[in-house]
């Protein structure tokens, strides 16, 4: 969001993935990544993730305790880099975990990436359908946007300036700067004298992006924490995708009800907490990362994101009728 609370968030759009299901874990500090997410083998901070189950390690977004945020989204004109075969060789199924485990801000990530302290690499089996990219976003404000074109890494700077580096949005296809021009073509649209622009209403990725700008762009300033965090909630509202064969996705031939939001996160930066809400509960949730455990040799625990957790999906206001 474009305001000095520092909120970011998105919405991971799949169908169900037989025998895998969505979770928040704790990732405590010390906790031990996995042998393909780089040559550091603990992790530094402490962190609450998005992973599977079964697949604790494969952490596909987050928070950590520094204010860093790392998320990986699809990106079907994907092509990954081959392995260096060094230690410095970071598998892009674990990049999230490196970046959370490691780095507190975005500046610290980008140094990363482009002093040879690491390098992004994938099989055929991480590029095309099943490609991936990432945002990271730090309590400054500042976002990262880190591709594989060609087989060669690329990494944007999004300081949300308005269009000078990028403006705080990342969709999917096609590549990040697309869309930054999409939007800096159609910004001088606006600029004509009879200007005809209007507001994209499907939910392609191209359509999202411009639609997520503009209406970040309407917002007033909020007065409080609060209007903040559902100024947010507003702007995640325009991009959820509901549930069944909706018109106007990026669903491949043959997926049919798969292309739906299951799951909405938002991320304050500058407090450490996380909120989110699912397709069947969409009461907001919240988590403070102050509130669990991240010390060293702590357990880690899991929250369901699937249908079957207990998290209340209504508030009873019948209490708070006053005379």
């Amino acid at each position: 969001m474009s305001n000095d609370y520092f909120i970011s968030g998105r919405t991971m759009d799949l169908g169900p993935i037989p025998g895998l299901e969505w979770s928040l874990a704790n990732m405590p500090r010390a906790s031990a990544l996995h042998p393909q997410a780089g040559p550091i083998k603990k992790a530094k901070y402490g962190s609450v993730g998005i992973v599977f189950r079964l697949l604790p390690n494969q952490v596909t977004g987050g928070l950590n305790e520094a204010g860093l945020s790392c998320d990986e989204q699809t990106l079907i004109t994907t092509q990954m880099p081959p392995p260096t075969n060094t230690s410095r060789d970071v598998n892009v199924k674990y990049f999230c975990q490196w970046a959370l485990s490691n780095f507190a801000t975005t500046d610290e990530v980008h140094a990363a990436l482009l002093n040879g302290t690491a390098h992004i690499w994938g099989t055929n089996e991480s590029s095309a359908q099943n490609g991936l990219h990432h945002s990271l976003r730090d309590a400054t404000g500042h976002s990262l946007v880190v591709e594989y074109v060609d087989s060669q890494m690329q990494v944007y700077r999004d300081l949300n300036d308005g269009g000078k580096t990028g403006y705080g949005v990342m969709t999917n296809e096609p590549e990040y700067p697309f869309m930054v021009r999409l939007v800096q073509h159609t910004e001088w649209k606006r600029t004509l004298a009879r200007p005809g622009v209007t507001m994209p209403g499907t939910w392609y990725p191209d359509h999202r992006f411009m639609r997520l700008h503009f209406v970040k762009e309407g917002m007033p300033k909020p007065n409080s924490l609060r209007e903040a965090v559902m100024q947010a909630v507003h702007v995640l509202n325009t991009v959820t995708v509901p549930m069944g064969e909706q018109i106007g996705t990026d669903s491949g031939a043959g997926e049919g009800a798969g292309d739906h939001t299951m799951w909405g996160i938002l991320y304050d930066h500058k407090e450490k907490t996380v909120y989110w809400r699912t397709q069947y509960n969409q009461n907001l949730q919240r988590l403070r990362l102050a509130d669990i455990d991240l010390a060293t040799g702590a357990t880690i625990k899991y929250l369901s994101l699937s249908p079957r957790n207990e998290l209340p999906w209504f508030n009873d206001a019948s209490h708070s009728f006053r005379g």
